[in-house]
This record gives structure tokens, sequence and C-alpha cells, in this order.
């Protein structure tokens, strides 16, 4: 009986034993399988997470996202047309000294110039004109050349023979020398009478102390502290003067995207002014609406400045000051008594854009290292939100963005040299790059197709037309 119960028992132990064998076996094996299935499926869920992410980050423009905007792949041409400056030598107004230039979307490119121009002397008092020795005064000028897009355009990506003794550009954009074929030749300039010398715009223009905005209609607004106007390419004259009302110290100055209003930022508080509704298109300070105040506090000055209106002309963007240090972003409504700082754009140094999205950078300091980064988002108005996009070991030092937001434009250094460069923000992608000894000035056209380059390369000046355009992959 004992001998059974021991058999059975037995019997029992090693049937348990294998049992337990299988079950580990079996346990090894599922875990064996859910491995690789989260090996082979981890790149899916990756990506739909990557999506999921993007889909629910706001992105500039049109309120649209990232994923569906700003992260399509994009292929590139770009074709660098030079600006031949001697068409500024000895015109109906004699030499004209250029100061800086802008680009339009039609390729048309502004020229900001001073000039030399007799004063008017005047006569006696009796009528006789006196012979004195003629006095010269130096005087502002607006001048437009026209860009021929059919004839001589050449893609820096396409392999081209020289052509009388010309440097072929390398796969950077850049040539190492020579005279550029350009859309711009034989290209006749047209030139504006002088800009009274009364509104100090060669002053304001020289110091970069001015407001420019391009309408993409043929149009673009100018002001400074003295007054704004509208300019007209086509017709090469100013269709619309806005004279500031009296005693009004003025900062600067936003026309906004219908033209019917004007916003003020002075000294004695941040206005706006409904050009439609004033008599001749002339402001006085009964015109006027007050929006925010310039108070002290502590002692110091917060005043708002850097008016830029929205894509829709319902709000007003500003960059708050106390005394002359710029302390952070705000947003007002053309009516008093709507007014908000932007607190949570946690920069301060930021473009605003079109279409309601602030551009922000953090530039590199230092040497360029781990800890020294240039960084660059969005700060997207209806989230509230800063979205990083870019980052770069590179030491940027002078920032320019597209008017939506699309490409950074930026200089560094390169040894004695100075490197501009051009990115496509959200891919990262190096669109294009040259080198020049000096830099003077350089920005975008309205539709970010364009970029205009002052410089100074090869021991002359250098003006150059980048065409940058682009079919979504």
């Amino acid at each position: 009986m004992n001998k059974f119960n021991y058999q059975n028992k037995n019997k029992y132990h090693n049937k348990r034993a294998k049992k337990e064998k299988e079950n580990k076996f079996l346990d090894a094996l599922v875990y064996f399988i859910v491995i690789i299935t989260m090996v082979m499926i981890s790149p899916l869920i990756y990506k739909f997470a990557n999506d999921y992410t993007n889909n629910r980050t706001s992105a500039p423009g049109d309120n649209e996202i990232v994923s569906e905007r700003n992260l399509k792949s994009r292929k590139y041409t770009v074709s660098e047309n030079a600006v031949d400056l001697a068409v500024l030598r000895n015109t109906e107004f004699g030499n004209l000294s250029l100061i800086t230039a802008k680009i339009a979307d039609s390729g048309d490119v502004i020229f900001f110039c001073s000039s030399r121009e007799a004063k008017n002397t005047g006569d006696s008092g009796t009528g006789v004109q006196v012979q004195t020795q003629t006095e010269y005064e130096d005087v502002f000028r607006i001048a437009s050349i026209k860009s021929n897009k059919n004839k001589n355009n050449i893609n820096i990506n396409d392999q081209i023979p020289p052509i009388d003794g010309e440097t072929v550009p390398d796969d950077t954009g850049h040539t190492d020398g020579g005279a550029a074929r350009s859309d711009y030749a034989d290209s006749v300039i047209s030139i504006s009478r002088t800009v009274s010398s009364r509104y100090n715009f060669l002053d304001s223009v020289q110091n970069k102390n001015y407001v420019y905005k391009d309408y993409s209609d043929g149009t673009f607004f100018l002001s400074n502290s003295k007054t704004a106007l509208l300019f007209d390419i086509n017709r090469m004259k100013i269709t619309s003067n806005f004279p500031y009302p009296s005693n009004y110290h003025i900062y600067e100055t936003a026309l906004s995207n219908n033209k019917e209003w004007l916003a003020l930022a002075a000294e004695e508080g941040f206005f706006v002014g409904n050009l439609r509704e004033a008599y001749n298109m002339t402001l006085t300070k009964s015109d006027m609406k007050e929006l925010i105040a310039t108070v002290k506090v502590s002692g110091t000055k917060r005043s708002a400045r850097y008016p830029s209106w929205s894509g829709d002309d319902q709000l007003i963007y500003y960059k708050l000051y106390e005394d002359d240090y710029m302390k952070s972003a705000g947003v007002t409504t053309t009516s008093p008594g709507g007014n908000e700082q932007l607190s949570s754009l946690d920069c301060k140094t930021f473009i605003f854009l079109n279409n309601d999205s602030i551009f922000y950078y953090f530039a590199s300091t230092g040497e360029t290292n781990l800890n020294h980064t240039f960084r660059c988002g969005y700060f997207n108005i209806n989230d509230r939100k800063m979205t990083d996009v870019m980052k770069s070991q590179v030491n940027y030092y002078d920032i320019n963005v597209s008017p939506k937001g699309r490409h950074l434009a930026a200089l560094s250094r390169n040894g004695n040299m100075i490197k501009i460069s051009i990115i496509d923000i959200p891919t990262k992608k190096l669109i294009y790059s040259s080198l020049y000894s000096d830099i003077y000035d350089f920005s975008f056209s309205p539709d970010e197709k364009n970029i205009i380059i002052y410089g100074r390369a090869d021991g002359r000046r250098s003006l150059k037309v980048i065409n940058i355009d682009w079919a979504e992959e």
C-alpha cells in the first residue's frame, strides 16, 4: 500500500514538474512574441504619436496646423540675379547713392537713395533773383527697376557653361567671382521726385529708423516720426500722405491691411484713427482713440511701441517698453478696453508675422557650444503657446524671417567673411548660402519667394536678388 502511494505521489510530482516546465516555456514564448511585435510596430507607434502631436500643435498662418502646412517637404529651386548698381549713375537727377533696397513679389527692385540737389536760394525780397554760389543738399529719392523673369533667368542648380569669363555658381548658391547673369540686364530705372526734406526720411532710412510695408498690390507704406505715406511703384509717385496729429511725439506707425486705419505709437500713448472718417485723410487729435495710455511705474515710463495689425485688422500687436528697454509683447483691440500682455511669450527677441503668429528666437551668445545654441519657434496667439521648431550650433547674430514665417535668413561669421544662410525652418533644410566681406541689409518679399541682399563682395558693392521657388513633395 505504501509502495503504491509512493509511486502515485512520484507520478504526480513528475507530471506537475513537466507541466510547470511547459508553462515556463509558453511564458517565454509569449514574452518573445510580444518583444518581437513591439519592435516591429514601434515605428508605427512613434509615427502615430508624432503625427498626433503635430496635429495638436498650432502653426503660423491661416490657423493651419504644423503637419498640414509647415512640415510638408519642399523641393526648392533657387536663382541668383545680380542688379547692376551702375544704373544709379548719371541719371536724370545725377548720381544716386544707394542706402538700401527692397524687393517686391514681382521681383521689381525698389531703391532708397540719396542724391545731391541744388538748394532754392530764393530772391532778395525785391523780386530780383540774387546770383549767389550754388549750395547743395542731400535729398531722399525712391527709384525702381523691373524684373524681366522671362529673359536670362538662370537656375543656380543647373550646370551651365561660363559665359565671358563668368564663374558657374556652386551647389551652395554662391559664386567665387565674376559677373552673374541677371533678370535685370538692360532694365530701365525709374526715379521719383524728391521726397520733401522736411520729413527727414533720408536720416530715418540711413539710421534704419523707419517702417516699411509692401502691400503686394504695387504700393508700399513708408513712415517715420515725421509723417507717413503710401507710394505707388508703377506710377513712381506718392499716392497718399498721412500727416500725424499735431503735438504728438511719434515712435512708430502702422497702416492697416485695408488701408483705412492708422495706428500710432507715441510718447503720449498708443492711438488709432480711421482715415476714411478724417477730413481729407488728415487725422487730428479729435480723430484719435487712445487704446493704451503711457504710464509711469516706479519712475519708469511704460509705453506700447511698434504696432502690427492682425490679418483681419481687428487686433493690433505691439511691443511693451519700459523707458527704452523692450520687455514683452501685447495685443489690443481697435476699440478702447481690450488690452492684454502676452506674458507666456517668454522671449524678448521676436518678429510679428502675418496671420496672427509671432516668430521668436534666442540668439547664440559667446562661443558656439552645447550651452550656447540658436533656438527659434512660433508663438501662437490663440493657444498662447511657444513651440520650438529649430535649434542650431551656428552663432547667428542678425535674424530676419519671411512674412509668413517659413524661411529664416540669418548672418554668421565664417573666418573673416560674413555668411548669409536661408533656411526652411520646419525641415531645417539649407536653401541658399553665400559669403560676403560685409552685408548692409537684407529682406524678403511679402510672398517669401524673393530675398534681396545688399552687401560688399570681391572688393565692390553688391546687390543680389535670390529667387526661391518650390513644389510641395
